[in-house]
């Protein structure tokens, strides 16, 4: 049996999958060891937002998951049973307006049949015993005795996650202290099926959200003097007391119980060990970030490690993981225990907010603010050693565009491929000079027609952006100063597939 990987990736949990299919489409060596026998069969992560789709998108199967998800374009947020804002996913310039509501088995289940698909490999039941940095590589070794040798090895195993332990990682944060239910349940129930439902009050709050199955997931505070789960008469007597329109649970499909936490790990990289997912993060589900947000670590990790092993790229662009993904989850966490606290009224200073909320939900900008936040499509890799501080893309991911190279027309979203880096212009004047001076850089070039007035897009004519293989936008500037892409290709010494 083959002892010796490129990557051995710890934990099969979407995140772990989804960096393990990644890396196999690049053509990485890799493996995947996982503790449990068999799949996750609780709901637990639910939704999946729009920047996730768009990396999907990118692997090229984000239509099976659109197939057995549902799709939700509309949360509405209600203040002691009167509806105060409306999030409307329409707003969004994507191609994906809304966010998709399906179950973590499923995720699993997708993302272990494309990994599947493409070659890769799965070892389950084994649990990691100890981590060893040789000079040989790392040799990760388990209790019945297998040794496996890898150039990396990336921990996805979750809040408890025993690579952190091993390279002597902190965790720092804590947790509400304070117990939360969801559960999966049939219910009749007159309110729309289509869109979330955030019901606040003074005491606390109940999230509702429609499944592709017809059921509805609860997220609820329900105070109790026991450890135990509320019964079907106290979910009901919640429910109730929240939601405006009659509704009557007929029947609960699952149910679960959880601390909410707020947790961040001092860092992402000790030596060639990496963390991903909620190894590295926990954050309170209410905004629905968590794997979301491990999904980004992981597709950002994929093209940095693909670039280095197949020295496309030095060894030193893998200390900009956790520069850009640290700090991104650092944003998230600040913002979601705001969003907790003020939501779950955990604590009193929150009560002030209880007047503010109202008015400000009802603000212009907070309602086209908030499809952008919800979305994943306003992370920014702002003051990145790999992002050009020019004009306003940069950092950003890219706008959903559509590119004619050749005469051909195609989709911004569809040139991601996790390898290349990708020119796309704003005007095809002088396009014989411009693919002259970009020839020697192997970068493929894209132009796009755009118009001016169209202020959604931040993007004019005259200007260019250089497309990272992740799709975010490592410049943004005008079309007189295409001398920063060429320093900027060489300060990072970049080579692109094309060149193999």
């Amino acid at each position: 049996m083959k002892s010796h990987y490129q990557v051995l990736i710890v934990g099969a949990g979407p995140v772990g999958l989804l960096l393990a299919c990644s890396l196999k489409k690049s053509g990485i060596d890799v493996v995947v060891v996982e503790k449990r026998s068999s799949r996750s069969t609780h709901s637990k992560a639910l939704s999946m937002n729009a920047a996730s789709l768009a990396l999907l998108r990118s692997l090229g199967v984000a239509e099976r998951f659109e197939r057995s998800g549902k799709e939700i374009s509309d949360i509405s947020i209600y203040w002691n049973q009167q509806r105060i804002s409306h999030v409307d996913y329409r707003q969004l310039n994507s191609c994906y307006q809304h966010i998709l509501a399906i179950p973590q088995p499923e995720t699993e289940r997708l993302l272990e049949e494309y990994f599947i698909e493409l070659g890769g490999e799965i070892r389950r039941s084994v649990t990691l015993s100890a981590i060893d940095v040789g000079s040989d590589g790392i040799n990760a070794s388990f209790p019945d005795g297998m040794t496996l040798t890898c150039d990396y090895l990336v921990g996805c195993d979750g809040s408890h996650s025993i690579v952190r332990d091993f390279a002597g990682i902190t965790f720092s944060g804590f947790d509400y202290g304070i117990d939360f239910y969801l559960f999966d349940a049939q219910v009749s129930w007159q309110g729309k099926r289509d869109e979330v439902h955030y019901f606040v009050d003074e005491q606390g709050f109940i999230i509702v959200i429609p499944l592709a199955d017809g059921n509805h997931r609860f997220v609820l505070r329900c105070p109790r003097e026991d450890k135990s789960l509320p019964s079907l008469a106290e979910y009901q007597s919640v429910l109730s007391r929240y939601i405006p329109q009659p509704v009557v649970i007929e029947r609960v499909v699952w149910e679960s119980k959880s601390q909410f936490y707020n947790r961040l790990a001092s860092q992402y990289r000790v030596g060639n060990i990496f963390l991903a997912g909620d190894s590295c993060h926990l954050f309170s589900p209410i905004g629905g970030l968590g794997m979301n947000t491990g999904f980004q670590d992981a597709w950002n990790l994929a093209w940095k490690l693909t670039a280095v092993i197949s020295q496309r790229q030095p060894d030193d662009l893998l200390d900009t993981y956790d520069e850009e993904r640290r700090s991104v989850a650092a944003m998230l966490r600040d913002s979601t225990d705001t969003s907790t606290r003020l939501i779950a009224r955990i604590d009193r200073d929150s009560e002030k907010i209880c007047c503010w909320l109202p008015r400000f939900s009802n603000r212009q900008r907070a309602r086209t603010l908030h499809p952008q936040l919800f979305s994943g499509l306003a992370q920014r890799y702002s003051g990145s050693s790999l992002i050009y501080e020019g004009r306003n893309l940069a950092g950003k991911y890219l706008p959903d565009l559509t590119l004619i190279q050749q005469g051909n027309r195609v989709s911004s979203y569809d040139i991601v491929d996790g390898e290349n880096y990708h020119l796309i212009v704003g005007s095809e004047n002088d396009k014989q000079s411009l693919m002259t001076a970009l020839i020697d850089r192997h970068l493929s070039v894209y132009f796009v027609e755009v118009n001016g007035s169209d202020k959604k897009i931040e993007f004019q004519p005259g200007e260019y952006l250089l497309v990272r293989p992740d799709g975010f936008v490592a410049i943004h500037e005008s079309l007189g100063t295409l001398e920063v892409v060429a320093h900027y290709i060489e300060t990072n010494n970049i080579r692109n597939i094309y060149e193999r």
